[in-house]
């Protein structure tokens, strides 16, 4: 990766973020889109704080519950 004098080595393009990722620039930016990620939306693209996302990766993944998740059971339409 090129260093820019000038520019903040913290700072990494959508490309740079998926290489150091392992992931495709497009997977990179779904996951910025979906907030899974920080990201500072630059006209049509992002720029990523490589510390922040590293941050973020390493917490523990939280899995949100969806209406089929719900344990309980449905309840059945009453009448009017």
């Amino acid at each position: 990766m090129e260093e820019t004098s000038g520019r903040d080595p913290d700072v990494l393009t959508t490309r740079e973020l998926a290489v150091k990722l392992g992931l495709s620039p497009q997977t990179v930016r779904r996951m910025a889109n979906a907030g899974q990620i920080p990201a500072l939306k630059t006209g049509k693209d992002f720029r990523y704080s490589w510390t922040a996302v590293r941050e973020v990766l390493r917490q523990p993944h939280i899995q949100r519950r969806t209406s089929t998740d719900d344990p309980r059971p449905a309840r059945e339409p009453t009448a009017r």
